[in-house]
């Protein structure tokens, strides 16, 4: 039982980092460069086709020089001509971000979030999740649904009991089908320190001095001072007696 535990635990910080290397949409697109106005802009008389219907045929137009663009004029709406766009259309859109550097010679060209994937994927086993997660799709469409949508892609949901239910059934069942749970250990050490960092918390919410929770964890003073000025400022000082540290 505690060995199934242990796994659920596990398969639960693989879900939770299922998306990690894949860039979010923040990331992906930044909007500090693009568009400029250029100073030319459409030719409304021959409509951008450089020519204009007369009677008999056809004629080169004469407003743009056969260009399909004129030179802008004052008054005239500001356009990017590289991408055809009014100006103030062109600057809503997103800007793909460029790579900074060159890749190193001899190294086969990928993005990041693909060397990013390999890397967990070598780390952990994420391939052989996601191998069982389709196979719980096809066989419980429904607990799928929910740790997909829970504990892969992170929705505010508001699960009623047998959702829950639903919910734990859905990564039991994954633990019980995959051969092997691997976690990277970096995760490892994730964990462990934000539960350290719950335990000197609640240690020093009873009053008890830095140096004697160092003591009962078997860690330095330093290490339980630094938690405790860094959790004191992300928490604003709630809960921990200033005589703690």
């Amino acid at each position: 039982m505690a060995e199934l535990a242990d796994r659920v635990q596990r398969v639960r910080l693989l879900l939770d980092t299922l998306n990690d290397p894949y860039p979010s949409l923040a990331t992906a697109l930044r909007p500090d460069s693009g568009p400029a106005p250029s100073h030319y802009v459409p030719c409304e008389s021959c409509r951008r086709q450089g020519e204009v219907r007369v009677r008999g045929g056809w004629q080169l137009c004469l407003i743009c020089d056969g260009r399909g663009w004129r030179r802008r004029e004052h008054g005239d709406e500001e356009w990017d001509a590289y991408i055809e766009l009014p100006l103030a259309q062109a600057s809503e859109l997103p800007v793909p971000i460029a790579p900074k550097a060159s890749p190193p010679a001899n190294v086969e060209e990928s993005y990041a979030w693909e060397r990013d994937r390999a890397r967990y994927d070598r780390n952990g086993s994420y391939a052989e999740l996601r191998l069982q997660l389709d196979r719980l799709g096809i066989a419980r469409p429904r607990r799928y649904w929910l740790v997909r949508s829970v504990l892969v892609e992170h929705e505010p949901l508001q699960l009623d009991r047998p959702g829950q239910l639903d919910l734990d059934l859905g990564v039991i069942q994954l633990a019980l089908w995959m051969r092997v749970v691997r976690v990277p250990g970096w995760l490892i050490e994730r964990t462990q320190a934000s539960k350290r960092m719950g335990t000197i918390a609640e240690l020093a919410a009873t009053g008890l001095r830095a140096g004697e929770i160092a003591r009962l964890l078997g860690v330095p003073k330093e290490t339980v001072v630094r938690k405790l000025r860094r959790h004191s400022i992300d928490s604003g000082g709630a809960g921990i007696p200033a005589t703690a540290m």
